[in-house]
Formats: C-alpha cells, sequence, structure tokens
C-alpha cells in the first residue's frame, strides 16, 4: 500500500495587499492563492479491492468506474435469498389452491345446508342431517381462515425477502464505485488487494478546470467589487498575461485578516473574503499558486 494517510491539498488562504493609508486613487491589487474544492471518494460497504481503475493525476469523467470491490458473498447471499423466494412462491400457489378449494366447499356446504333446513321444516328431512351438514360448514369454515392465515404469514415472508434482496441489490452497485464528477484524481489511498473501509477515502478528486481564488477587500473597497463581475486576474507563474477571473462570492461577514498576513498590523484590521472562479481549460494553473486581482 502507498499509505493510507491523505495527505491535505495546501489550504489555499489568500494574503491581503493591505494598503495602509492609501486614497481611492490609488487602487489595492489584493492578492491571494488559488484553491479548489475536492471530493473525497469512500466505499459504503467494507471489502477487499479487486480494482482501482485511476491512478494520481489521472482524468475521470463523471460515471466512471474507480473501484471494484470483492462482492461474492453478498451475491451468494443474494442467490440464497432468492431461492427461498421460489420456494414461498411455490408454497403461496399451493396455499391460493387450498383457499380456493376450501371456499368453493364452504359455499356448497351452505348452499346445501339452507336447502336442508326447508326440507326439515317441510318434514323431508331430519335435524340429524342439519346438524350434520352444520358442523361440515363449519369445518369448512376454518380450513378458510386457515388458508388465509398461511397466505398472510407467506405474503409478509415474501415481502421481506424482496427487502432483503433490494438490500443485497443496493450493496452490489455499491461495490462498484464511480466518480462522482469530471475531475482529476489528487490522492490515491487505496490499491489493489487492501480491505476498503466504510467512509475512509480511497481517491481524492477535484475539478481542476477551473480554479477558484480567495482575496480579502477592506470594506471601503467592497463597492468596486459585484457579483458576476469579471475582473483581470494575474497570476506570478504567467508573467504579462491576464487572465480573467468571475465574481461568484463576496462575504457578508467581516473577518480578522488571516494570520499568514504579513504584519500584525494587517492581522488586526476586518476584512471581507471574495472569491473569484478563473477559467483553467489548459491546466496551467495549479492549486496554491499566487495571483493578484486587478481592481478597476
Amino acid at each position: 500500500m502507498h499509505g493510507t494517510l491523505i495527505k491535505a491539498l495546501p489550504v489555499a488562504v489568500a494574503i491581503p495587499i493591505l494598503l495602509a493609508g492609501c486614497g481611492r486613487g490609488h487602487l489595492p491589487n489584493p492578492s491571494g492563492t488559488f484553491e479548489v474544492t475536492t471530493v473525497d471518494v469512500a466505499p459504503l460497504l467494507n471489502g477487499q479491492a479487486l480494482r482501482v481503475t485511476r491512478d494520481e493525476g489521472e482524468r475521470v469523467t463523471a460515471g466512471d468506474t474507480l473501484i471494484v470491490l470483492d462482492t461474492q458473498l453478498i451475491a451468494l447471499r443474494r442467490a440464497e435469498a432468492a431461492a427461498s423466494r421460489g420456494t414461498l412462491r411455490a408454497r403461496h400457489g399451493v396455499t391460493a389452491e387450498d383457499l380456493a378449494q376450501a371456499q368453493r366447499q364452504l359455499a356448497l356446504l351452505e348452499t346445501t345446508l339452507e336447502r336442508t333446513r326447508k326440507l326439515s321444516q317441510e318434514g323431508s328431512a331430519t335435524q340429524q342431517q342439519v346438524d350434520d351438514l352444520s358442523a361440515q360448514r363449519d369445518v369448512a369454515r376454518s380450513r378458510v381462515a386457515a388458508a388465509r392465515g398461511q397466505l398472510a404469514v407467506i405474503d409478509a415472508n415474501l415481502q421481506q425477502l424482496e427487502a432483503s434482496l433490494a438490500v443485497f441489490d443496493r450493496q452490489l452497485r455499491d461495490g462498484i464505485v464511480t466518480s462522482p464528477l469530471t475531475g482529476t484524481v489528487l490522492v490515491r489511498a487505496l490499491e489493489p488487494g487492501e480491505v476498503a473501509t466504510v467512509g475512509r477515502t480511497a481517491l481524492r478528486l477535484a475539478d481542476l478546470a477551473q480554479l477558484d481564488l480567495r482575496i480579502y477587500l477592506e470594506e471601503r473597497d467592497l463597492d468596486l467589487v459585484r457579483l458576476d463581475q469579471e475582473l483581470p486576474v494575474m497570476v506570478d507563474a504567467l508573467p504579462g498575461q491576464k487572465l480573467t477571473g468571475r465574481v461568484i462570492w463576496i462575504s457578508d461577514e467581516a473577518e480578522f485578516t488571516p494570520k499568514n498576513a504579513q504584519t500584525r498590523q494587517a492581522r488586526a484590521q476586518l476584512v471581507y473574503a471574495v472569491k473569484l472562479r478563473v477559467a483553467n481549460p489548459d491546466g496551467r494553473l495549479h492549486v496554491g499558486m499566487p495571483a493578484e486581482v486587478e481592481l478597476r
């Protein structure tokens, strides 16, 4: 195993350039570093990893198979439950036929009993015949009730088995872990042959086609930015080039400047976080790269 300890990505915290005492005639160029939202992919069941299809740095498309777990035991249990379901369905058919037969016999006895009672009133049948038919009718009623009870039990067992089969089907699907997004594998912490654990990160993904740049502005400079506004972005690693960043978020609450600001005086100031999204189709930008935003 290359190690199950997942190395965290560089924390992209912007270091603002706060110009003390500057007037609005000299607009600040706040700086920050690029960051990205990562997605940790973890299996939903325990099992030995048979295949891990992507390595670090490789591209993935949403829906691609990333991990295949050993689900043979689950498949066997499902087959066992399916066999039990087949047996119960056969019993259900036999019991349903018994019920139908008992209902027909009951209907015949009730008809015969009613006719015999009329004949008894006319003197053409004895009371003993009436009593015998009444006893037979009661037995037929008991058979009908017993068959209905057996059917109810079988139906309940079938419903329970159907639920178990649904659980097994879900576990079999969970044995194949797919990519939730289109992006790049940043961290691989699971190798074939290792036992995957529920909730433990196996792969870390991110969409590097666009990165976010977080900067911090003083309250007096907030009116220089608005949502969906496009602003020039200068990247230290790309001298002489200006990229375009779109403002996607402006914090509603002020916060103290991050601790890694350059001076104690700067850290004591209240600032507002602003996030810009910068397209990165050719992959020239990387997480942690410093950049500046040109305010207009």
